[in-house]
């Protein structure tokens, strides 16, 4: 009788972005911060990510882009 064994993921605490396809709004020193110290960070319009990618390749978080407005008075 042979036994086995079966393997799946650790299930994530946060999420990292992937299949997220915005550039997302953060604090300037939370992406250094993440940069240097790895991590994740929280965006204005709150979703967590892992700041790895370029965010030129992707279209700007529509919820960011208002808050930032409302924020900065940036569009």
């Amino acid at each position: 009788m042979a036994t086995e064994t079966q393997t799946k993921p650790a299930p994530r605490e946060t999420d990292t972005g992937e299949g997220d396809g915005y550039a997302h709004y953060a604090r300037k020193e939370e992406i250094t911060r993440a940069a240097i110290e790895g991590g994740t960070i929280v965006a204005l319009c709150g979703f967590r990510f892992s700041p790895v990618r370029d965010p030129q390749r992707f279209p700007v978080c529509p919820k960011c882009k208002e808050l930032a407005a409302m924020l900065w008075g940036e569009a």
